[in-house]
């Protein structure tokens, strides 16, 4: 049975600490001077470390794995797309990832079409289908022909429940997809709820490929991993997602170590992170063989010490009694602002939650004071997203 090595805890400090994430915007900065230790960052550990140089590093061939009954010969790293650097991509692709996942709705088609121009035979694409529940083939013509491709590899939906896991439309749907030729293969991605969700999923039997959030944090990690080893038994290809969540970007030597530990895990066939730095695409390629150093594994610990009042985007924010979508609200101002760098992605997510619903409503009552299993001060958040987003 697979288990992931070197997992740890958030262990340490419960001090409110933000990264910085306002440095993008100097309005947005202004605006929330009061906000003090909120905006504050993570601190940026960085172990001293025995980085590969650049050459070696690009020398090495990435390891494939077999991404279960489908029979795809996937890269252990591989490449989103949301907020996507043509150049990194294209280098990317150079030095050998071939598994690209993608969506209409990232804005950055334009640029996965560009870099993937000439070796479409070279690699395999990944579509999120943002209609879930509703047959949109004008949405499907139009991210086949902003990608300028005729198919993807995998068709995925993104669901967040077990009722919509186990929904046979998505199924009959893609039968119809598949029967056109324009996906070969149906995948469920899950963001929320993630291991009833990705149960209910292996248990409906006619999902092909998992995409999980597989955040650092353990109780989490812990909660997915008898589904992992189920999908693993039933031979699902599983494409772990949002690894870094609550992670400073800058921070590399513990994103190693993370990269190390998911790696680690026989059931996840390939990494998927958007990487928007030659940076980081060095960092990834440098960690794709071999367990975490002592110097990267100390530096996981302390920054993910430093990063206690970050959100992991665990999905398990408390019902709000003023009707906040605190998940979704956090979701688009912690993960998609501050820590992946994304304003306009961050700012269409934050406006398509419902006015009503948004970080406005909230009027400190206090009562999700105590339901985040992290310890994050789910109320400044929200309040703070409603601040730079709204």
């Amino acid at each position: 049975m697979s288990r992931q090595q070197g997992s740890r805890g958030r262990g340490g400090s419960k001090r409110l600490s933000r990264r910085d994430f306002l440095a993008t915007s100097a309005s947005a900065a202004a605006a929330a001077t009061g906000l003090g230790a909120l905006v504050g960052g993570c601190a940026s550990a960085q172990g001293a470390g025995d980085r590969a140089s650049v050459d070696e590093v690009a020398a090495r061939p990435l390891p494939k794995r077999t991404l279960g009954r489908t029979g795809l010969k996937l890269t252990a790293f591989s490449m989103g797309a949301i907020g996507a650097v043509t150049d990194v991509l294209k280098s990317g692709l150079d030095r050998g990832v071939n598994f690209v996942h993608c969506a209409l709705g990232y804005g950055t088609l334009d640029r996965v079409a560009e870099a993937i121009a000439g070796r479409r035979d070279k690699l395999f694409l990944g579509l999120k289908y943002e209609r879930a529940g509703t047959p949109d083939w004008d949405y499907l013509d139009r991210a086949l022909g902003a990608l300028k491709v005729d198919h993807v590899d995998i068709l995925f939906f993104p669901l967040n429940s077990p009722d919509e896991a186990r929904n046979r439309s998505h199924l009959e749907f893609f039968q119809q997809v598949k029967q056109r030729k324009r996906a070969r293969f149906i995948g469920i991605t899950s963001h929320a709820n993630v291991a009833p969700t990705i149960q209910a999923a292996v248990s409906a039997g006619f999902w092909d490929v998992l995409m999980p959030s597989y955040v650092p944090a353990p109780q989490e990690r812990a909660a997915l991993r008898p589904v992992l080893d189920q999908a693993e038994k039933k031979n699902l290809g599983v494409v772990a997602m949002k690894t870094m969540a609550g992670m400073n970007p800058q921070a590399l030597d513990p994103m190693r170590a993370v990269a190390k530990q998911v790696l680690a895990d026989s059931s996840v066939t390939t990494l998927c992170k958007g990487m928007l730095t030659f940076e980081h695409l060095d960092a990834f390629f440098g960690a794709a063989v071999g367990a975490p150093t002592k110097a990267q594994t100390a530096a996981l610990e302390e920054h993910l010490a430093a990063c206690a009042d970050t959100c992991v985007m665990c999905g398990a924010c408390p019902a709000c009694p003023r009707g906040v979508n605190v998940f979704e609200v956090i979701r688009a101002f912690d993960y998609y602002y501050a820590q992946a760098g994304h304003p306009r992605i961050a700012r269409s997510m934050y406006d398509a939650i419902p006015a009503a619903a948004r970080g406005g409503a909230c009027d400190d009552c206090g009562e999700c004071a105590s339901g985040c299993p992290y310890g994050v001060n789910i109320a400044r958040h929200v309040r703070a997203a409603d601040l730079v987003l709204a």
